[in-house]
């Protein structure tokens, strides 16, 4: 994951919307600050570490699988994250959203509906609600990076 400028407050947020939980490797720099996390999600580890003064801000996009993306969504809400892109369903069987956390980190949530065939898929890609599916979630991810805001 990275750096952030407050990795305390990243770790509640990741254990509330997500159930994650820290796996005891905290080292902290002489300062006080954390000089490594790290934070067990969805069965991946990820670490982490607060941002010194004169680093530049790089916040991390990370793509995350959940049984449901709508609830996950709305706690990451109600823990304070910025919505990006709406839950949408798209043409190969899965559902996408994305929230920037208050860290500024942004979140591709992605939750599997269905297994499709290749012929299926291919099918559903012409059909207008799926293209409109697919133009929205690109836009919406336009219209952040293109924002120049965290």
């Amino acid at each position: 994951m990275g750096d952030t400028k407050d990795t305390d407050a990243e770790i509640e947020f990741l254990g509330q919307v997500f159930g994650a939980r820290e796996r005891g490797s905290r080292i902290l720099n002489e300062d006080g600050t954390v000089a490594h996390a790290e934070v067990e999600v969805a069965g991946a580890v990820v670490m982490m570490f607060d941002r010194q003064a004169g680093w530049p801000s790089l916040p991390s996009h990370l793509r995350i699988y959940v049984e449901d993306a709508r609830k996950t969504v709305e706690r990451a809400l109600a823990c304070g994250a910025r919505l990006v892109t709406r839950p949408t369903e798209l043409a190969f069987g899965e559902m996408a959203a994305r929230i920037r956390d208050p860290q500024g980190h942004l979140w591709w949530i992605f939750q599997r509906l269905e297994e499709v065939s290749a012929e299926d898929m291919g099918k559903r890609f012409a059909e207008p609600s799926y293209k409109e599916a697919m133009a929205y979630v690109q836009r919406s991810l336009a219209a952040e990076l293109g924002s120049g805001t965290p």
